[in-house]
């Protein structure tokens, strides 16, 4: 690092720590009740504890470390991409010799089952790529237990059906599994569509402080809470249990899943846990029960990068968030059988985060619609003044970390009137209807996906090992 980017990130440091102290003055003066004044201090916390721990995270380099591992894309009327999808898996630079590669049609009504097999039929690792077919639609998670059930190797890797790996991604995702305790990793995803309209644009920046900022401080502490399934990679021994219960879900053609290595009584077949994993948050599921293990680290990797396509409409993403938060739920309550038996930072970046976001309704409301009925206008000024500066606190770091464009501090200034909106709405809407959900699809339409695909990958055919 140069002596003017040192100069730059200190000063950008010095600038974000001093703000949000100010900000913090101003909330407690600002908050005249408890309610108010306890999430003021417990927001203004988090955020000095993020920064501070975020600003020493760094990802695992390269060290040779190249396990067996299973690359598992689950489907489902992705006829546009799926080819393209495998393409990419197969183009990057892990040892072909060491990597299957498995998809699944969940019961497609277009054309991708058709795509799978001209990419079997094409590609020179045809012997590598195994496709499975679900005649009805059982869902994501009978779709991973499904070709979870035929992985081989110590590693399974997820990627969606509308993600697209760099070539070096698969590579650098692995690295952390040299340590023992590592259960799973967190790829970095990024906008492939972003140049598609504002609000992919927003989606872009705003998936950049999501992961760097967010998931690079729970790193720190092994924690983290959800691996993308854009990209993640998972330690096979511990997650089989909750694939074995996924797999009684599904189609009776199912390979039988190997419990040698794990108790086949387990917790999450018994209880509340039993109903917690069939959320359609697959991803948060599967990392909340690797990350229960005893001594368990879940952690991220921002070097390894994906690209995925984001909603382009507002519909879509509505229903995206709703089933996000819907996740999240569920996720959070399967956590709290053992986040605390975890260290102390961990069990705080956990249970303050949860306390935050689900607060966050009743603050919002408080302070946009009674405060203002009661002829507080102030208040609601520096409210929505604050969250916006805190917005541009994110992009700025963001851009800090990331060395994405400097447009990301607007467009994340942006999203904070988004992310208000979210949560007295879909936010809200989730919370008292936990249970429901499905598979997220495109509904209005994949015309332009085509155009998506990444124009530097070449043909099936041409790829070299």
């Amino acid at each position: 690092m140069t002596s003017g980017n040192r100069l730059l990130n200190g000063l950008v440091a010095l600038f974000t720590f001093g703000s949000i102290l100010v900000i913090m003055l101003v909330w407690l003066r600002a908050s005249q009740n408890t309610i108010l004044g306890l999430y003021s201090m417990s927001m203004t916390g988090f955020l000095i504890f993020m920064y501070v721990a975020t600003a020493g995270y760094k990802p695992e380099i390269d060290t040779g470390f190249r396990p067996e591992i299973t690359v598992v894309i689950p489907a489902k009327n992705e006829e546009e991409v799926i080819e393209s999808v495998v393409r990419t898996v197969f183009n990057s630079d892990y040892p072909t010799s060491k990597m299957r590669v498995i998809v699944v049609d969940d019961g497609s009504t277009d054309r991708t089952w058709e795509g799978m097999q001209r990419a079997k039929k094409e590609s020179e690792f045809s012997d590598r790529l195994k496709l499975v077919r679900h005649e009805r639609n059982y869902g994501k998670r009978v779709a991973l237990a499904s070709a979870i059930a035929h992985a081989q190797g110590e590693i399974v890797v997820c990627i969606d059906s509308d993600s697209f790996v760099d070539r070096d991604a698969i590579r650098l995702l692995v690295q952390p599994f040299r340590d023992i305790r590592v259960m799973a990793v967190s790829g970095h995803g990024e906008a492939i569509n972003k140049d598609e309209g504002i609000l992919p644009r927003l989606q872009h920046y705003w998936y950049a402080e999501m992961f760097r900022l967010l998931k690079g401080m729970e790193s720190r502490f092994g924690c983290v809470s959800c691996c993308s399934g854009m990209l993640a990679a998972y330690r096979t021994k511990a997650i089989l249990p909750i694939i074995h219960e996924w797999a009684k879900e599904g189609p009776t053609t199912t390979a039988p899943i190997a419990l040698d290595e794990v108790q086949r009584e387990s917790w999450v077949s018994r209880g509340m846990a039993s109903r917690l994993i069939k959320s359609p948050g697959e991803d948060r599921i599967l990392t909340a029960f690797a990350l229960s293990g005893k001594g368990a680290r879940v952690v991220y990797q921002s070097n390894a990068v994906v690209h995925t396509i984001v909603p382009d409409s507002s519909r879509q993403f509505l229903r995206q968030q709703l089933r996000w938060t819907r996740a999240w739920i569920h996720g959070s309550v399967l956590s709290w059988r053992f986040m605390w038996r975890k260290s102390f930072p961990a069990s705080l970046v956990s249970y303050l985060f949860q306390f935050l976001l689900m607060l966050s309704p009743a603050i919002v409301v408080l302070w946009l619609f009674v405060f203002p009925l009661r002829g507080e206008w102030m208040g609601t000024a520096g409210f929505l003044a604050g969250t916006i500066f805190v917005g541009f606190l994110h992009g700025l770091n963001t851009w800090k970390y990331q060395r994405t464009s400097i447009e990301s501090v607007p467009y994340r200034m942006m999203f904070v009137l988004v992310s208000l909106f979210i949560t007295i709405t879909i936010f809200l809407y989730g919370l008292v209807t936990p249970w429901k959900g499905g598979w997220l699809t495109r509904a209005d339409g994949t015309s332009q996906v085509s155009s998506m695909v990444p124009s530097e990958t070449p043909p099936l055919e041409t790829v070299a090992q």
